[in-house]
């Protein structure tokens, strides 16, 4: 007697699902567990079979946040924040800052970056990393952790509108900053920092400390700064040898400033 047709498609069904169940329990359960012991836990042996990975001895949770590396969000509300400033009010706060940046913006060492001139958005960034932790400086968390959005603001809107200066005749642009690396998969500089193009909260290069450059370009490759967003500037400088970031910053660093 033939089982009618519906029961064999139940039956089936059935059969697969069992499958299925089983084949769960023993790759995300029963083989994770024989692990456990070895391996810090059965949620962590769980969270491998899955492809989740962390560093023992830390919660999920924890290692996810710290592996955030920026709290910035660049959306219409966070841009529109980010240029909202006043600079009059920022001028007023920037008395802190000229001991290492300079009273109009040009760093008087160069251990420090220039600020003059550049967008208001990639200063906005950087002032919400110190504040956040993301990028990690004692001296700048310091000054960054009382200040509040609108301030952070108006600071950025008075070092945007001052004079960066002007650049002398240079040599020609390095291939790096206006075609890149195809085969290393390296995009060009100008890409990201201009002329070519430009990406919110990435600044301008023209005219900034060759020094200080080189120290972030360095700092990028051994992973020790870590506040670019999907790892963009630290997968770009370890693709580069020493010499290839030490030639960029001091390209880059050639700029006349204003007296």
């Amino acid at each position: 007697m033939n089982m009618p047709r519906d029961r064999l498609g139940a039956t089936a069904w059935a059969v697969t699902a069992l499958v299925a169940v089983v084949a769960f329990v023993i790759g995300f359960v029963w083989l994770p567990s024989l692990q456990a012991s070895a391996q810090g836990g059965l949620w962590d042996a769980i969270c491998r079979a899955a492809g989740i990975y962390r560093p023992s001895g830390l919660p999920l949770k924890t290692t996810l946040a710290t592996q955030v590396p920026t709290t910035v969000v660049w959306d219409v509300k966070s841009l529109r924040i980010a240029v909202s400033g006043d600079a009059q009010r920022g001028s007023t706060l920037a008395a802190a800052c000229a001991g290492c940046h300079g009273a109009r913006g040009i760093s008087p060492t160069d251990a420090f970056p220039n600020l003059a001139g550049l967008p208001a958005d990639a200063i906005y960034k950087q002032l919400d990393d110190y504040r956040t932790g993301k990028r990690e400086n004692p001296i700048m968390q310091g000054m960054a952790a009382s200040l509040s959005d609108d301030k952070i603001a108006d600071l950025a809107a008075y070092f945007a509108a001052l004079s960066a200066g002007q650049s002398d005749a240079k040599a020609a642009a390095p291939a790096l900053v206006v075609t890149g690396s195809p085969l290393r998969s390296i995009a060009p500089c100008a890409a990201c920092h201009g002329p070519l193009g430009r990406k919110e909260g990435a600044p301008p290069l023209h005219g900034q400390k060759a020094t200080y450059l080189k120290a972030q370009l360095d700092a990028f490759a051994a992973g020790a700064r870590h506040n670019d967003i999907n790892q963009q500037m630290r997968a770009v400088a370890r693709a580069l040898s020493a010499s290839e970031r030490d030639a960029l910053a001091d390209w880059y660093g050639d700029v006349h400033h204003p007296n």
